[in-house]
């Protein structure tokens, strides 16, 4: 009998525990926000970021828009974190460079803006090459480079005291729920990262030219996973089929994507 309501009280636990979610929404300093992308533009290039990722990632591409070759040197870039500076390129095999950046370091397909790794499916590199220092981008192409993730910590810990709102829940409308927010200026904010990148319009790079865009955490949300991303079905089927990958897999789709936001589940 005592095992019976001792398990009756664990089921009750695990059913009474509710799956929280942190969303980071960011400002930029020196981009403009196109189609929900960070974008960057002068007369020789344009680069479109997007950070929609679990723990964020920096996604970004790079389009050549003259009619001559346009090359970025690894080694002079950086992407750093509140004023850290992270390599880009080091002179070591990626399975050794792993372990150099410890969390930051993203290891899985290279992704374009706009695009995210689907929730149900990973992706990891089992093999060891060899980084490139120097990238040649042919006239009018496309770049694209995922290497670091944005915020690699478990969560960010809001003050009790934090402002709430009650709404309705996006996977039930009919039930209500709160939704905890935060929000900073530059001054203030728990992250600045910035992405620094050397480019030339010759391989000896004899002329470089810099760009250097700027971001930081401006708002924090913290809600129920329900709330968050819900499940959606096939409504051109008969009965409650799921929309799936490629996989097979069902896939969660979120109210709140956007290229200039991310988000942490909370353990």
């Amino acid at each position: 009998m005592k095992k019976i309501i001792g398990i009756g009280i664990i089921v009750l636990f695990f059913y009474g525990c509710k799956s929280y979610v942190q969303v980071f929404d960011t400002s930029s300093t020196n981009t403009k926000v196109e189609d929900e992308l960070y974008v960057f533009e002068n007369d020789s290039l344009k680069i479109s970021y997007s950070f929609w990722a679990e723990k964020g990632l920096m996604t970004f591409s790079i389009f050549n828009k003259l009619e001559k070759p346009l090359y970025i040197d690894w080694k002079k870039s950086s992407y750093i974190d509140n004023s850290v500076k992270l390599n880009y390129w080091v002179d070591e095999e990626m399975s050794k460079s792993l372990e150099y950046y410890g969390g930051y370091y993203y290891d899985g397909p290279l992704l374009k803006p706009g695009y995210a790794i689907n929730y149900s499916s990973g992706v990891s590199i089992s093999s060891t090459i060899k980084i490139e220092r120097i990238t040649f981008i042919p006239p009018s192409s496309n770049y694209y480079r995922s290497q670091f993730y944005i915020f690699p910590i478990k969560y960010f810990k809001l003050d009790e005291r934090t402002n709430f709102e009650i709404v309705p829940r996006s996977d039930n409308p009919k039930k209500k729920t709160k939704v905890y927010e935060k929000t900073f200026t530059k001054e203030n904010s728990p992250l600045i990262f910035r992405n620094f990148l050397t480019f030339s319009f010759s391989e000896d790079f004899k002329t470089e030219f810099y760009i250097d865009n700027e971001f930081f955490i401006d708002d924090i949300k913290e809600m129920d996973k329900r709330h968050f991303e819900q499940y959606r079905f096939d409504e051109t089927r008969r009965g409650r089929f799921f929309i799936k990958d490629e996989f097979g897999k069902p896939i969660r789709f979120s109210p709140f994507k956007k290229g200039s936001s991310f988000y942490i589940y909370l353990p």
